[in-house]
């Protein structure tokens, strides 16, 4: 077999490879029923978007809940949503700015010592007003320091805080929400890509590490999902309101990374395709647009 015959049918096992992935991503076989995990499930950022959805929907679940956010205010509220609709629901909330310094913590272990936690949904992040080079970040350093504290070192810690007793009991789901953004490098929102990049590998890192012993790790990149942080107000095919994509996401919690919805995966899958240098010219430009219109509507305002 001649090198051309020999690398054209390596170039072929590859893309057999990567199509029957996606195809297994996208269908996603094993199932596993969530309740068996625990009685209790903890969500961080759960006063918007994805973390309410999600702590709605387990609620729905026979879940009782955690609910861990910034303002007391909206965690009153969405408690008394979900006791509302769901009366049989135990529902503890816990008021803490992730921003803050690493003393947060030991509360929070207080806070929750003694239960039974069986789901774990680190959620909370923050990102950028606006696109924007990183030297030209307003207030940088509170900016760094703000971004690392609240999308890093709240799952780092959190899953500190509660894998070992998930893998002592031998049950237990983390999903660690991620971006399709921390899956290739994002000019002009670097700093948000390289912190959702971090959740990526060490989420999958821990899911190798403890499949065996029984608890599930997830790393969840979605793309866009209708919310405050992603700034889009009307569903659409590739923009799913924060209820459909957690339903369709805990369908595939048994895959140690997934976008968490069709769409979500074909966008996944064509941005995989494209050598860096390609993707990262769409994405200065489609972003070089988007920080253009968000300057011009500041601009106005002022």
């Amino acid at each position: 077999m001649s090198f051309l015959e020999t690398f054209g049918a390596l170039t072929l096992i590859y893309i057999l490879v990567r199509l029957a992935t996606f195809i297994y991503q996208i269908l996603c076989p094993l199932r596993v029923d969530i309740k068996k995990f625990g009685e209790w499930a903890l969500i961080t950022g759960s006063t918007d978007g994805i973390g309410k959805a999600y702590a709605i929907e387990l609620a729905k679940r026979d879940f009782n809940v955690i609910l861990i956010s910034r303002t007391k205010e909206k965690l009153e509220q969405v408690a008394k949503e979900i006791q509302t609709k769901y009366s049989n629901t135990q529902v503890k909330i816990i008021s803490i700015d992730f921003t803050k310094d690493n003393s947060i913590y030991s509360r929070i272990r207080e806070e929750i010592h003694g239960i039974d936690i069986g789901v774990l949904i680190n959620n909370v992040g923050i990102s950028y007003e606006y696109p924007e080079s990183f030297d030209k970040v307003e207030e940088n350093e509170k900016f760094l320091n703000n971004m690392i504290r609240c999308n890093v070192d709240s799952v780092a810690n959190l899953t500190q805080i509660i894998l070992p007793d998930m893998i002592k009991k031998r049950r237990g789901l983390i999903v660690n929400i991620s971006s399709i953004s921390g899956r290739r490098p994002t000019p002009l929102l670097g700093l948000y890509s390289g912190t959702k990049g971090f959740i990526d590998l060490f989420s999958r890192s821990l899911a190798a590490e403890c499949i065996s012993r029984g608890v599930y790790i997830q790393s969840l990149c979605p793309g866009y999902v209708v919310s405050k942080l992603s700034g889009i107000r009307k569903a659409s095919l590739i923009a799913p309101t924060p209820e459909k994509f957690v339903v369709s996401a805990l369908d595939r919690i048994t895959l140690p990374f997934t976008t968490g919805y069709w769409t979500h995966e074909i966008q996944e899958f064509i941005q995989s395709l494209l050598p860096e240098f390609l993707s990262n010219k769409i994405a200065m430009h489609v972003l070089s647009g988007v920080r253009a219109k968000a300057l011009k509507k500041r601009n106005k305002g002022q």
